[in-house]
């Protein structure tokens, strides 16, 4: 009896169904994200090559002029009554009228110095190399030019006669000639004995008396140290 009771007992009971949670369907909202965050970032790299690409590399300045105040990394100078700012860094040069290197500490109020390097973006020259220096050597018709040799010959003279173009203006062109008192060197002050096509200098040039659209180098400072051209030979008569 009691058999049958808990059969029919299981007849009339409704059998339990276990809840089997569903299997979550994986949300295309994580991949979509993380192709998006992939896409910006492929993109801000092509925009940064870009950008270095379209924006032109920095031409090298110059200023000149007598320090008036030293503080910090900042040196304040003075030049024909104009003032202006300058700075430096670790990485500055020193060259001493010695043309031996020089440290910062060694740089005092009254010093005239010739200083190189590049503008920012607030328009303040960051100096790379400071040259002692003596303004009176520079004169109303002396100027520092800034360019690169494009052709140097030595064919109808003892001593170099080189074109140089400026690299703040490709359209103008200098003719320059030197003898045995140019002083020519290197960034650390080194004497150098040979110039060549293709190198890229700062001169101090004043114009020539003798010869029209001719100009005079009293001191030439080779900048870089890519391999030049070869320098043109003088022709032996045979």
């Amino acid at each position: 009896m009691i058999i049958f009771l808990l059969f029919l007992f299981s007849l009339l009971t409704p059998p339990q169904i276990l809840a089997v949670e569903p299997t979550a369907e994986p949300t295309k909202t994580t991949n979509v994200d993380e192709i998006k965050k992939i896409r910006e970032a492929v993109q801000k790299k092509v925009q940064e090559k870009l950008q270095q690409i379209v924006t032109p590399s920095q031409s090298v300045k110059s200023s000149i002029g007598t320090i008036t105040d030293i503080k910090d990394n900042q040196i304040s100078l003075e030049y024909q009554n104009s003032p202006q700012q300058i700075l430096v860094s670790d990485e500055t040069i020193y060259i001493d009228t010695k043309r031996n290197k020089t440290k910062l500490e060694n740089l005092k109020a009254g010093q005239e110095i010739l200083a190189l390097g590049y503008v920012n973006t607030e328009n303040i020259l960051e100096t790379k190399r400071i040259v002692f220096t003596d303004l009176k050597t520079l004169d109303n018709k002396k100027q520092v030019v800034i360019g690169k040799i494009v052709d140097i010959s030595t064919l109808y003279s003892t001593t170099p006669i080189f074109t140089l173009i400026s690299i703040n203006d490709k359209n103008n062109q200098y003719q320059i000639k030197t003898d045995q008192n140019t002083q020519i060197e290197d960034k650390s002050g080194q004497k150098i004995k040979k110039l060549a096509s293709g190198q890229k200098i700062i001169v101090i040039l004043q114009p020539d008396k003798k010869v029209n659209n001719t100009f005079y180098a009293s001191k030439i400072i080779q900048l870089d140290t890519e391999t030049p051209s070869p320098t043109p030979t003088k022709k032996e008569n045979n």
